[in-house]
């Protein structure tokens, strides 16, 4: 356990900018503009005139009210707080729904540098070592191929996405915090209309949930990924892409299924993250307990076992 500990710790210094800095600087661009466009609201909101028609529908059960409001060259601002009166009188789980969007939203930037951090980790974590060489000093070390091979997997699937966890629960507080001062000095429940209806821990815990379900669903992308890593003499991203698309093409020309494309598009990334995360734990639980999921599995099991085979054996070729 010291000795993956010290892996951990290695990758994480080597990388550190990648894993730490870059979403740092993301999570304060965020926060920058939102800063940025509430203070220019406010500052030459009144100086800007807004010429708009606003529509409301409001549903409660088979009931139905749907109201308009013109707006004729109105301040910015007392659109704005007419607007947050009517989201108030929405029902809650419109609100709901509005705010999930909004949170989810905000933090999309670091969803996707996350994904893409991850990739361009997980095809270059081996095939630099080889490249320069360094892979030699670190074979001298008392340590085991296949242990370096499960920290550059725990690495990528557990160490950045909990770095990129921590950053996106900081930005969504401070979403909530920048929306609550906002709305200060208007005459609504900022309880029951901004903080109840965002669900932050709910929320929290879905996207945890959601983050193991794509570490598991998708490892045999992950494992594809280090294999060629350490397998690959050159060029490693034409690899990645080149053979998954040869077997595409050979199963479009010789047989009438999709299994393959589609097996290899699912695994790749489970997109549909704002219906997967509505639909709530149940539905990505039972996708673990598919047999789909279990092929997987033996399918990243074997690639690994490649990783570690080749990594081996990497001084030959």
């Amino acid at each position: 356990m010291n000795v993956l500990i010290i892996l951990l710790r290695r990758e994480y210094w080597q990388h550190r900018k990648t894993f730490l800095v870059l979403p740092l600087v993301i999570a304060a661009l965020c926060a920058f503009f939102l800063l940025a466009g509430l203070g220019t609201a406010q500052v030459i909101g009144d100086k800007i005139s807004i010429d708009a028609t606003i529509e409301t529908h409001i549903q409660d059960g088979s009931q139905s009210e749907r109201s308009s409001q013109e707006y004729s060259m109105a301040p910015g601002p007392m659109l704005f707080s007419d607007q947050l009166q009517r989201f108030a009188e929405l029902p809650l789980g419109q609100r709901e729904t509005a705010l999930n969007t909004l949170y989810l939203s905000f933090v999309a930037p670091l969803l996707l540098v996350l994904w893409l951090v991850v990739f361009m980790y997980f095809l270059t974590c081996l095939y630099d070592e080889r490249k320069d060489r360094s892979m030699l000093f670190w074979k001298s070390m008392p340590v085991s191929d296949a242990m370096t091979v499960v920290a550059k997997l725990l690495t990528g699937l557990v160490l950045v996405p909990a770095i990129y966890f921590v950053l996106m629960m900081a930005l969504q507080v401070f979403l909530l915090l920048v929306s609550v001062v906002a709305a200060t000095g208007l005459e609504l429940n900022l309880w029951d209309t901004l903080v109840a209806p965002a669900h932050l821990l709910q929320r929290w815990g879905q996207m945890l949930v959601f983050m193991l379900f794509v570490a598991l669903w998708c490892l045999p992308f992950f494992a594809w990924l280090i294999l060629v890593s350490a397998w690959a003499r050159s060029v490693p991203l034409v690899w990645v892409i080149g053979v998954p698309v040869v077997l595409v093409m050979a199963e479009q020309l010789f047989t009438d299924s999709d299994l393959v494309g589609s097996f290899i598009g699912d695994h790749s990334f489970p997109g549909d993250l704002t219906d997967r995360l509505a639909a709530g734990v149940g539905p990505l639980l039972a996708n673990l307990a598919s047999l789909e999921f279990l092929v997987s599995l033996v399918l990243a099991g074997s690639m690994l076992a490649a990783a570690v085979y080749f990594r081996s054996r990497a001084d030959e070729f």
